[in-house]
């Protein structure tokens, strides 16, 4: 998913950042063009609309999408998520408490999909409907590879 971001000195530029994957880091864009890399590890060398070189670097936003740092500044890309939202999208990865590996690595993935689509341009309604039936099949998943592999070891 792309969010388009407003920076400092790049007005008349398209600035979009793509979202990182569970393994893939987030990606920045000048008007289509992915930005690339910088004099050291981990920076991003960017032109301004005036044309001047800009060093950025991305900051980690634990799992949400990593905010931007700009000659000491750090740019928000999205707006964080509510603590109730974090809550609700989480509570997939209590299944590690009662399915331990198989659990965990099955609410961990459905608490990602469940931020990605709190990240979407979705009515709040069907945001939650949405991740609720994510939730709901990550459960399902859980009890059939549960039983499945209880069978087979049986």
């Amino acid at each position: 998913m792309k969010y388009i971001v407003e920076l400092p000195g790049f007005e008349g530029q398209t600035v979009e950042v793509q979202g990182g994957g569970l393994f893939s880091t987030a990606k920045l864009f000048i008007n289509g063009k992915q930005v690339g890399k910088g004099p050291k590890r981990g920076e991003m060398l960017l032109t301004d609309s005036y044309g001047s070189k800009v060093i950025a670097a991305w900051r980690n936003n634990f799992l949400d999408v990593p905010n931007l740092f700009i000659e000491g500044k750090i740019i928000r890309v999205v707006e964080p998520l509510k603590w109730y939202e974090w809550l609700w999208n989480a509570l997939p990865v209590a299944l590690v408490f009662v399915g331990g590996a198989l659990g965990g690595a099955l609410g961990f993935l459905a608490g990602s999909i469940n931020i990605s689509v709190f990240r979407s341009q979705q009515d709040p309604i069907l945001k939650y409907s949405i991740t609720g039936v994510i939730s709901f099949i990550a459960v399902v998943l859980y009890l059939i590879l549960g039983i499945t592999i209880r069978s087979m070891l049986s």
